[in-house]
């Protein structure tokens, strides 16, 4: 099952890229892998996540569509930002990139004892996702710093032993205050983002440690990037250092 994640970190990063889906990116699909590696009672119980997550999609794909005239369209001189397509064999190269730097994550996670190793997944992932390496160096430090901040929250959360319809309204406050933060701030966004994530752990399985959850959604996040960094610079290549020293040089000049 680690093998398998960390085959389908590389594959959906590729997809991701090669179809412009834009941010989480392949993050989103790692996220529901790592949801999904949980134990299953029956193949009944498998029909039944499938269906449910189906029809939340159908009904999000409907507000959407409801919604899609109030966005603000994209006009020749206000586009849309989009990063320019990497040619395919570049796509391929950080996929494998990604799938490697998974694969250490997950295993060096499941070797120190942590019960979630795809958190540590996700974290090498989100460093891996950036394009460039002064992107992947920021995203690595924004995300340990916005995570610790995030579990120190939940934690406070969970400790009130919240019902279950007070922790779905939280978690609604806060997805609507991350949409609003995160494309401008990464880090303030992961503030918001990881009381998320555990507040949906906790409701899928209320009986279990949620309080221990947080400290180790911290350490199995900052394994992941620090992998991820160690990953990307061994990994990366004569253009992606050329445009590290360009960038650098730039932020001198300025």
């Amino acid at each position: 099952m680690f093998v398998l994640l960390a085959l389908l970190c590389g594959f959906y990063s590729f997809v991701s890229t090669a179809g412009g889906f834009g941010p989480p990116g392949a993050l989103i699909f790692v996220f529901a892998a790592g949801a999904a590696m949980g134990a299953v009672g029956s193949g009944q119980e498998i029909l039944e996540r499938v269906a449910a997550t189906a029809v939340v999609s159908v009904l999000a794909w409907v507000i959407c569509a409801v919604t899609e005239a109030f966005r603000h369209p994209a006009t020749p001189e206000r586009g849309f930002p989009a990063e320019p397509p990497r040619p395919v064999g570049h796509r391929f190269l950080a996929a494998v990139r990604l799938a490697l730097g998974a694969a250490i994550a997950i295993f060096a996670s499941d070797a120190a004892g942590a019960a979630h190793p795809a958190w540590a997944a996700m974290g090498a992932v989100a460093v891996l996702q950036g394009a460039h390496l002064h992107v992947t160096m920021g995203r690595a430090l924004q995300r340990m710093a916005g995570t610790a901040l995030g579990a120190l929250l939940v934690w406070l959360l969970l400790m009130q032993a919240p019902s279950v319809w007070t922790a779905i309204a939280i978690l609604a406050v806060l997805q609507f205050a991350t949409e609003l933060i995160i494309g401008t701030n990464y880090g303030l966004g992961q503030i918001l983002v990881t009381p998320m994530a555990l507040l949906m752990s906790h409701l899928a399985a209320p009986h279990a440690a949620s309080v221990a959850m947080a400290p180790e959604r911290v350490l199995d996040t900052m394994l992941g990037a620090c992998i991820g960094i160690v990953i990307a610079v061994l990994c990366s290549t004569l253009d992606d250092r050329i445009h590290l020293a360009r960038h650098h040089a730039a932020r001198t000049e300025t």
